[in-house]
């Protein structure tokens, strides 16, 4: 499955670079000509999908940023669609699209286009709600996401804390593809019995994220006024 979404990440006309984390495990568990040609991290010692990732941001080189589960795969030139995107909209700092798995394919809870700073999080009401963009089919550029920290230190809904936090702060774009599929199978972090223990507090923590970036926001926005208007009266 690796070799597939390695295989698929080619699939673009844009310069790309695969930077693998191995979770527990070492570098002799790839297959050779994959690690031949990525840029690698391995340990021994599990460190769970935050850090992980977080680590793959830390060695990355590009200017612009996506992630994937090694389970999964692209769409065919989705990057180069991303990046498109970008260019056409001015101030744009991420673009995403939606998603599918093998059974059906994402709600469009929200719409396609210019997207402001906040939007996405306002199409999600509350943490029990569905969640209003898949977060790995975010393209983000590299120095929004060191920004705003990376992905959350959280043991699961890491990436939806990022996504949030992202889409708090800047504006994008969304385009209507689909960008990135999901393989469903047994060995899925979503199928083990212990998923459902946290997933509430995961998603109410990146909700709150939101919810605070988008106050400290609105706070700053109401003292500009106020800060002019005493140097004018100075």
């Amino acid at each position: 499955m690796l070799s597939d979404l390695n295989r698929s990440l080619a699939d673009n006309n844009c310069k790309t670079e695969h930077v693998i984390v191995v979770d527990g495990n070492g570098i002799e568990s790839l297959p050779p000509d994959l690690a031949a040609n990525a840029t690698v991290i391995a340990s021994a010692r599990p460190i769970g999908q935050a850090a992980a990732r977080n680590l793959g941001l830390l060695v990355a080189r590009g200017e612009w940023i996506t992630s994937a589960d090694d389970d999964d795969w692209l769409y065919p030139r989705s990057i180069d669609q991303r990046l498109a995107a970008i260019d056409d909209q001015a101030g744009a700092l991420w673009a995403a699209g939606y998603c599918t798995d093998d059974l059906k394919n994402d709600p469009a809870i929200v719409a396609a286009g210019p997207c402001l700073a906040g939007d996405v999080w306002r199409a999600w009401p509350s943490p029990h709600d569905s969640i209003p963009l898949g977060p790995t089919t975010l393209l983000v550029e590299a120095a929004l996401l060191k920004r705003v920290g990376g992905w959350m230190g959280l043991p699961q809904g890491e990436d939806l804390g990022m996504m949030i936090a992202v889409t708090s702060t800047a504006p994008g774009v969304l385009i209507a593809d689909y960008v990135y599929h999901i393989r469903l199978h047994v060995g899925q972090m979503t199928k083990s019995a212990w998923f459902d223990d946290l997933e509430l507090l995961s998603r109410r923590s990146a909700w709150e994220r939101g919810q605070f970036i988008l106050s400290q926001h609105q706070h700053a926005s109401a003292t500009v006024p106020l800060i002019r208007q005493r140097m004018a009266t100075i």
